[in-house]
């Protein structure tokens, strides 16, 4: 299992740091006063990675029921969701112009994260009950519980702390968070066209998901957000065979 992972992970690294090592001069070149665009960059990177694991077979959209399928070896899971992890440790230390936008809590931390948790149920329960339960052994539910926290806090990092706490600068933030929910959809667009064929239920359920998240980061903050994206994806993932 653990020889498997680190083929599988080396294989898709191969392909995702030479795009990374762009990514990363072309930020390093833009001026810090240029935060707008900056952002764009880091946020250009994160979606090709995303969707570089479709080809990579670590994660499969199978259907217009949005059936998410993920990798079957749980440290692949697990290691993606780690390296996800430090890369927004990574983001806290290195682009102070941006974090400050992250605003992690917003009230009563506790109230916070149960509503973001509850949120994130209501988005995957409906879907989840509608597609059936489908059991998966304990290992593998583990590695993708961090996989989900991991690689879902990292793009919430981006969309709604970043993204929407920039928007919320220039306008009100009810507007901000729409226009979070939309970025956050249309940035599915190739994933959803041309990697999976799904089309619109994509482009559909991530504007929707997207809303709910940016509703929680707007009167809760950034973690309850994390932790309702989370939820959701977790509730809707199943082993990819």
């Amino acid at each position: 299992m653990v020889l498997d992972a680190l083929n599988v992970l080396l294989d898709y690294a191969s392909r995702l740091l030479p795009a990374f090592g762009l990514f990363a001069a072309w930020f390093c070149l833009t001026p810090r006063s240029q935060t707008g665009a900056r952002l764009l960059i880091l946020v250009m990177a994160f979606v090709f990675a995303r969707d570089l694991m479709t080809p990579f077979k670590l994660w499969a959209i199978a259907g217009g029921g949005l059936h998410l399928q993920f990798h079957a070896n749980p440290m692949v899971l697990a290691s993606l969701g780690i390296t996800s992890i430090l890369m927004v440790a990574m983001l806290a230390r290195l682009t102070p112009e941006q974090w400050k936008w992250v605003v992690g809590f917003k009230g009563n931390r506790v109230v916070g994260f149960t509503m973001g948790v509850m949120a994130g149920c209501m988005i995957g329960i409906p879907l989840r009950l509608h597609q059936g339960i489908e059991l998966a052994a304990a290992p593998w539910l583990l590695g993708f519980a961090v996989f989900a926290l991991g690689g879902n806090a990292l793009e919430e990092v981006l969309f709604r702390g970043m993204l929407q706490g920039l928007l919320e600068r220039h306008t009100s933030p009810i507007r901000a968070a729409l226009g979070s929910a939309i970025a956050f959809s249309a940035c599915h667009l190739y994933l959803a066209f041309m990697l999976t064929q799904v089309g619109w239920p994509i482009l559909a359920f991530t504007f929707f998901e997207g809303l709910v998240c940016a509703s929680v980061r707007l009167k809760w903050g950034t973690v309850p957000a994390i932790a309702a994206h989370g939820t959701a994806i977790g509730l809707l993932g199943i082993p990819l065979l």
